[in-house]
């Protein structure tokens, strides 16, 4: 008798132990495998740096605005590439001989342009107002540069008052003369430039 209990109590436990593990079956899940943290590639700066950067010296980008403004007015000026495209840098030079990008800015990113915009409406929209430093004097100069580049510069940022006044010095074109000493010379500039300077009275 006993061990007729014994054999249907084993019996009722391996029935339990199969009528649980049919019962509590999972569905199978995807294994997730554990990878390493990926480290994002390093960020190349792709392009060009002020340094090699080479002008024709003769303005082939337009800059079209007013000559003087009120102190507190906004400034606004046309630029228009020539019909070339590339990228476009918009620095100013200060009478004291500081310089600072007005684009590409937070608001509009650096890209690839070719054609006439209107600052600042197509460059962000910012609103840029003329301002002198020197309480007592009559009137202060400053001058716009585009810079249009072949590649993007990746030190823009860096820019000194002896570049930009490099990049417009060298080489001369009066307007409605041109000038040529014979041969055909090759134009290995890289950059094309425009100015504009206006007063600030």
């Amino acid at each position: 008798m006993e061990k007729r209990k014994l054999y249907q109590m084993s019996i009722l436990v391996v029935a339990s132990v199969i009528a649980i593990g049919c019962s509590g079956e999972k569905t199978p899940q995807p294994t997730v495998e554990k990878k390493q943290a990926q480290v994002p590639p390093p960020v190349v700066e792709s392009g060009i740096t002020l340094s090699s950067l080479k002008s024709s010296g003769v303005s082939r980008v337009s800059l079209r605005g007013d000559k003087s403004y009120k102190q507190g007015s906004s400034i606004r000026f046309i630029v228009n590439t020539m019909g070339k495209s590339g990228y476009l840098y918009i620095v100013y030079l200060d009478n004291k001989g500081d310089t600072g990008l007005l684009y590409p800015n937070e608001h509009s990113p650096l890209s690839e342009l070719s054609g006439e915009y209107l600052f600042p409406r197509d460059f962000g929209n910012m609103n840029i107002r003329a301002t002198k430093d020197c309480g007592d004097c009559p009137q202060e100069k400053t001058t716009i540069y585009a810079l249009l580049s072949k590649q993007p510069i990746t030190d823009i940022d860096k820019i000194t008052k002896e570049q930009l006044l490099s990049f417009g010095t060298k080489g001369s074109q009066s307007k409605g003369l041109s000038m040529s000493t014979g041969g055909s010379k090759v134009d290995n500039s890289n950059l094309d430039v425009g100015r504009l300077e206006f007063l600030v009275k």
